[in-house]
């Protein structure tokens, strides 16, 4: 019996940790998708992870921010496809700055900044809970953090 080999097929997103000057986390609610993210997006052919998430803030938030160091590389694995997710450290941002927020409207319904500890199951996608947590940890620490969730 001949094996055939089948390969992966991966995409690739970056987001990022922004906070307000209370540490609460900046979250979005993509018209999409069923539950809210970090600010971020996908990563296009030929695209650097910094370049993408800086490009996906301007375009869905109006922010031109800084992108900071990589605090997670997350890989999720699904039924025959995988997705690299690169979460970056990001500014906290000024009153002016959260003042300035422009949402893309064909891409997301709101924003909002919440504490860390109310990132809840229910609030976010199942898979990203353990992504998040990971980022918290890793800001925490000052170090990056690989996880990987089998769906």
């Amino acid at each position: 019996m001949e094996m055939t080999e089948t390969h992966t097929r991966i995409g690739a997103s970056a987001a990022a940790i922004v906070t307000d000057s209370e540490g609460r986390v900046l979250i979005v609610n993509p018209l999409h998708k069923p539950r809210w993210n970090l600010p971020g997006g996908r990563i296009n052919a030929g695209e650097l992870p910094r370049a993408a998430l800086a490009r996906e803030l301007q375009e869905e938030l109006g922010l031109d921010l800084p992108i900071g160091d990589l605090l997670v590389h997350a890989y999720v694995q699904t039924e025959g496809d995988g997705h690299a997710y690169y979460v970056f450290d990001a500014p906290t941002l000024t009153p002016a700055q959260q003042a300035s927020i422009r949402l893309q409207e064909d891409e997301l319904g709101e924003f909002r900044f919440v504490e860390a500890s109310k990132l809840a199951p229910q609030l976010i996608p199942p898979h990203a809970l353990a992504a998040w947590k990971a980022t918290l940890l890793a800001r925490e620490e000052q170090r990056v953090q690989f996880i990987e969730v089998e769906m």
